[in-house]
């Protein structure tokens, strides 16, 4: 019953950090980043604003994101091979 739970958790977090790493980077949320405004302003390079706001990095949190979500349908597959083995 463990196993299964945290199982269950671990495909939640999975599909939970993907979905965000898929869609955050596109919205509001990424352009208006209070956390990127302090760095900027405390770290001497300015280039750092343009290179979060680049479309290459957005894509490669996209892709990440997309990864989670691949990673928690893959053990949800694995779930459901090892179920009818715990049935036994």
């Amino acid at each position: 019953m463990s196993v299964k739970l945290t199982a269950i958790l671990f495909i939640a977090l999975c599909f939970e950090v993907g979905l965000l790493l898929a869609i955050i980077p596109w919205t509001s949320y990424w352009e208006n980043n209070l956390f990127l405004f302090w760095l900027t302003a405390r770290l001497p390079s300015g280039n750092l604003a343009a290179v979060v706001q680049s479309g290459y990095l957005r894509g490669a949190v996209t892709g990440l994101g997309l990864a989670n979500l691949a990673l928690g349908l893959l053990e949800i597959a694995a779930l459901r091979r090892m179920q009818p083995q715990a049935a036994k």
